[in-house]
């Protein structure tokens, strides 16, 4: 690899030239990190169609740019390729030759079936990293299997993890997908790393949407794993188990709070004007405002805190709570989270329109500032091919 812009600009991966065969979300989130750490990131696409997530027939009034589609691609080049036609295919290998990352998220077997497999793009670029996206993994009696986010989520047990009672609850957001394309950032930086230290063999990755679901569950994982049985449904309640780590009802909305220590308990019941709550037979004594309550809630505690707590104010309430130093917070929806706290956040204030988002973390000079635009279907296939 070698730097062809100025040190000045300081973004990691001034570069880097990624070559992008993703769509929907877990691929384009993946190359949308890297795209903000300065990787020339150039999306090929279906001719008329695109990324399905441009809604050209759906949304025709967005202009095949949705702010879902904006989220995850500005800043990329797009270019139109129909890969099934063997002109095109050698247009993406010429293409290929120039680029130092190739990500696919192809149903397992199709990228080898078009001649596009590690194998083959590495006869042209032969330090290519070859990164893979699917649902279950390019090996096993699985790796055919169709694969969508709340799919995933009811096969691995996370959407049975979801409430407390009644029928069980997806998450509600693509969570799957969105760590899928972190999961495949990461470890396409550190094969870039590897490549900078000076590691010259093959480097293929494999990740699956099932994997990454086991990585955000990890300790649950670990834990059925222990114990041979699934976790219960803890619903609204912190995972401590202490009486005052859960989402109370309040007079006008809600309000979570996490109380995990004795220490925090003490200062919510205090808040409640009702200090007895933390005293027995409500709870053993001897508890040092440090211990940690494991699993000493209980339904009398439990409907004394709910009763006073339903009194309150909801906006007061948490204002009290953080003043206290007890971590807390009334239940936004997401437009009020934005509005209300998001842009008080230094560094993250959300630009008018905004076209991209932060790549999860704050680092001053590794990410591009730079209000750009996502690009418009095949906007960059008669440029880009120049450069190749």
């Amino acid at each position: 690899m070698t730097n062809t812009t100025s040190p000045a600009s300081h973004l990691p991966l001034d570069g880097v030239r990624v070559l992008d065969l993703t769509h929907v979300i877990a691929g384009p989130l993946a190359t949308h990190q890297l795209c903000m750490m300065g990787a020339e990131v150039i999306k090929v696409e279906r001719p008329g169609e695109g990324d399905g997530m441009r809604a050209l027939r759906t949304q025709p009034d967005q202009n095949g740019v949705p702010p879902a589609f904006r989220a995850l691609n500005a800043g990329k080049k797009s270019v139109v390729l129909d890969l099934k036609v063997a002109k095109d295919r050698d247009h993406l290998l010429a293409l290929a030759k120039s680029c130092h990352v190739f990500v696919e998220n192809f149903r397992p077997g199709v990228a080898e079936r078009l001649g596009l497999s590690a194998k083959d793009i590495r006869r042209v670029r032969p330090d290519v990293i070859y990164c893979s996206i699917s649902g279950w993994g390019q090996t096993g009696e699985l790796s055919a299997v169709p694969a969508y986010d709340h799919v995933i989520q009811a096969a691995t047990g996370m959407m049975a993890m979801q409430g407390s009672e009644g029928p069980p609850v997806k998450v509600g957001f693509p969570v799957v997908d969105t760590a899928t394309g972190m999961s495949a950032a990461t470890a396409i930086l550190a094969a870039l790393l590897r490549r900078a230290n000076g590691d010259t063999s093959d480097i293929e990755i494999d990740v699956s949407m099932v994997d990454s679901a086991m990585l955000l569950m990890a300790t649950v994982y670990a834990q059925t794993i222990a114990t041979d049985a699934a976790p219960p449904r803890v619903g609204n309640r912190g995972f401590v188990g202490s009486p005052g780590a859960s989402t109370f009802e309040t007079a006008d909305g809600h309000v979570s709070i996490a109380a995990n220590t004795m220490g925090q308990f003490r200062i919510l019941c205090s808040i409640l004007g009702r200090p007895d709550l933390a005293l027995p037979p409500y709870l053993p004594g001897g508890l040092s405002d440090n211990d940690f309550l494991f699993n000493l809630a209980s339904p009398e505690l439990g409907f004394e805190l709910t009763a006073e707590i339903r009194k309150l104010d909801a906006a007061e309430f948490e204002k009290a709570l953080i003043a206290g130093g007890v971590a807390a917070a009334r239940v936004r929806d997401l437009h009020e989270f934005l509005t209300e706290l998001y842009t008080k956040t230094p560094g993250l204030n959300i630009p008018e329109e905004p076209t991209a988002l932060m790549p999860g973390f704050r680092s001053e000079g590794a990410l591009k500032k730079e209000n750009f635009q996502a690009p418009l279907l095949g906007e960059h296939s008669k440029e880009v091919p120049k450069t190749a």
